[in-house]
């Protein structure tokens, strides 16, 4: 049995547990390497587990909050089965993460983290943390997901505009007044 994803033909059959099949579905491994963070949003207390490919990005990701049969867990477990299955299908993360990042519900609020310092909701927060873990800058510039001294950077060029150019570090630096660096 075939089946067809944006015309790729991807076999369907089992495939042993350590072995990626080619192509947008994927059978995880069997081991994999995992981080795991507590976090608090508000009053609410969850843990965000990450398990990587051997490649570093994320092949699943868990997100446990509030007792067990609350409609809460039961929701981030839906959650976190949809976001592990788009991505074994292929579903770039960045695609999640615009979808997550500043949605609305409770519990929002304050966070525990020092470069999340306020989140929209459960999703708001695990879309940033993500963003922050596994995408690179570019991308999250884009989403608008900047940790602290990312954010103050890009004020300060944003301020000086054509006075700002990059050393060979990355770092921004800014010219005198009157000095024309565009030449």
């Amino acid at each position: 049995m075939a089946e067809s994803f944006d015309g790729d033909t991807v076999s369907t059959c089992d495939a042993p547990g350590d072995v990626d099949l080619p192509g947008p579905r994927r059978r995880p491994l069997r081991r994999m390497r995992s981080t795991t963070r507590s976090f608090t949003i508000g009053e609410a207390k969850g843990h965000l587990t990450v398990a990587l490919t051997a490649q570093g990005t994320p092949a699943e990701v868990m997100i446990r909050m509030a007792k067990q049969g609350s409609t809460l867990a039961g929701m981030l477990d839906a959650f976190s089965s949809t976001l592990t299955r788009g991505l074994r299908q292929g579903v770039p993360l960045k695609v999640f993460i615009g979808d997550y990042v500043g949605m609305r519900f409770e519990p929002a609020g304050l966070t525990n983290d020092a470069e999340i310092r306020r989140a929209s909701s459960v999703m708001d927060y695990a879309g940033r943390r993500l963003a922050l873990d596994y995408l690179p800058y570019e991308e999250r510039v884009a989403l608008n997901v900047l940790n602290a001294e990312e954010r103050r950077t890009k004020e300060t060029v944003d301020v000086l505009g054509d006075w700002v150019w990059t050393d060979l570090m990355g770092l921004s630096m800014s010219a005198a007044p009157g000095v024309d660096r565009r030449n």
